[in-house]
């Protein structure tokens, strides 16, 4: 097997997390040489972790791709606004890309980069991580087998938890329309992937409604001060308090405790939340430290994550403000999509800000069987029924703490195999632009009211009837 070597471009969350500890688990696979990160606590954290020399760090992508090529394949992980410039300049200095999602935030730019891909003959791959989750690898299956018949439904939804809409979407990165891009692009482009891979053709028509947030200045409680830390009288009841989320994880521990199998699972996180105050004034530094979590999304407000660190965020960032006073935060609350796919498959997914847990749902229906999916934080569960002998087969899948049920590992490991050119990308850049123009079209449809149809590759408003 070919020993790769790769770069990364972008040293925050997922840069440092998502895909390159692959290689620290299978270093026979490859490394990463290099990185490239702006801010310098992230850069060297990144390059501790990756053992990275000085001479390989640096601060732009522009002076990493300005030298000589120093690997097979580029990891771009910056923000969704500077996607294409890095992807543009790596394939055209000859890295393979793995890209994250979304490939960028117009139609323009995506066209872009599929001819640069196509032009170059270099992979373009973007991190459709949804799927590569066991439970929707044996759904594509399932109805490629002809288990279902004729596929004529597909229901499918997001049911995005209220802690993380508020973390992600009304106090993180993505609050604002304008500086990132719209919800359904930036969370459900996997979404849209999933339709038009799961459905097996490209889209007819799409129409959308959507609803407006609820978390905002009319709507904020009497007395509420700017930061939550700062003592709010609402605390006991507000569902959005920060402490309650950043210092004690209170929102993450209970999803967790819903989780049903392996047995006994969501009691032990129970317990955690339960007794997790207690540890935190143990005076052993051992079981104060087995009661702090420092991952996501506790990493994205601070890169200083001890208790200090995070009761600074809490005071300083916008991660400590009050849900409903953070500004300028504007995405939907909840938006619906329906789409007719060329083979007749009618389609209609939901995505909506306040579910009670984390995790997407599906359902889809053929002439010869039903197929249930139901994918949570821990848990993957697919239910596929017989019409004719009404049969039933369930198939839970095994239990994984790594994130999107491991689909960030199933995915570089299927990108470095096809960079090493053992197998075909699962999908490619044209692949990916189908399911943004999809969001792009969403987008507009409940912006206008208007219903959109794909023709040649381009989607339109359908014209009026006239009268």
């Amino acid at each position: 097997m070919a020993r790769l070597q790769g770069v990364v471009i972008g040293a925050g969350d997922r840069g440092l997390g998502a895909y390159a500890p692959y290689l620290r688990k299978h270093r026979d696979e490859g490394r990463i040489t290099a990185v490239a990160e702006p801010l310098a606590t992230r850069r060297q954290a990144f390059a501790k972790r990756y053992d990275i020399p000085a001479d390989r760090q640096f601060e732009s992508y522009e002076a990493l791709l300005a030298g000589r090529r120093l690997g097979d394949f580029a990891l771009i992980a910056t923000g969704d606004a500077l996607h294409v410039e890095p992807a543009v300049l790596a394939m055209q200095q000859g890295y393979h890309v793995l890209l994250e999602k979304p490939m960028a935030l117009c139609e323009a730019d995506c066209r872009r980069l599929v001819e640069v891909s196509e032009k170059t003959g270099r992979i373009l791959q973007v991190c459709h991580v949804i799927r590569y989750a066991p439970l929707f690898v044996a759904l594509e299956r399932t109805i490629r087998s002809g288990e279902l018949g004729d596929v004529v439904a597909i229901q499918h939804s997001e049911n995005v938890s209220y802690w993380h809409y508020a973390h992600s979407y009304c106090r993180g990165n993505w609050r604002n329309v304008a500086e990132s891009s719209p919800m359904i692009l930036a969370k459900s482009c996997h979404d849209m992937d999933l339709l038009y891979w799961l459905a097996g053709a490209e889209p007819d028509r799409l129409s959308s409604l959507a609803r407006p947030t609820e978390l905002c200045a009319e709507n904020v409680p009497d007395g509420a001060p700017l930061h939550c830390i700062d003592g709010c009288a609402h605390a006991q009841s507000c569902p959005y308090d920060a402490v309650a989320m950043y210092r004690e994880m209170l929102p993450m521990l209970r999803d967790l405790e819903k989780t049903a199998r392996p047995m006994l699972l969501g009691e032990l996180f129970r317990l955690v939340r339960r007794w997790r105050p207690l540890l935190e004034k143990m005076p052993f530094e051992a079981l104060r430290k087995s009661a702090h979590w420092t991952g996501w999304p506790v990493s994205v407000i601070s890169d200083d994550v001890s208790p200090a660190g995070i009761d600074r965020a809490l005071r300083s960032t916008r991660y400590g403000r009050c849900v409903y006073r953070v500004g300028d935060n504007d995405q939907v609350s909840s938006q619906t999509v329906s789409v007719l796919f060329s083979n007749g498959v009618n389609a209609s997914f939901s995505m909506h800000s306040t579910s009670h847990r984390e995790g997407r749902e599906i359902r889809v229906d053929g002439t010869r069987g039903s197929a249930v999916g139901r994918f949570y934080l821990l848990e993957q569960r697919l239910d596929v029924s017989d019409h004719k002998t009404g049969a039933v087969r369930t198939v839970k899948y095994p239990l994984s703490f790594a994130p999107h049920g491991g689909g960030d590992f199933r995915l570089f490991a299927g990108f470095l195999a096809a960079v090493r050119g053992e197998a075909e990308p699962v999908t490619s850049a044209r692949e990916s632009l189908q399911s943004h123009l999809m969001a792009f079209a969403a987008d507009r449809a409940q912006r206008e009211g208007v219903v959109m149809e794909f023709a040649g590759g381009i989607a339109r408003p359908v014209p009026p009837l006239s009268t």
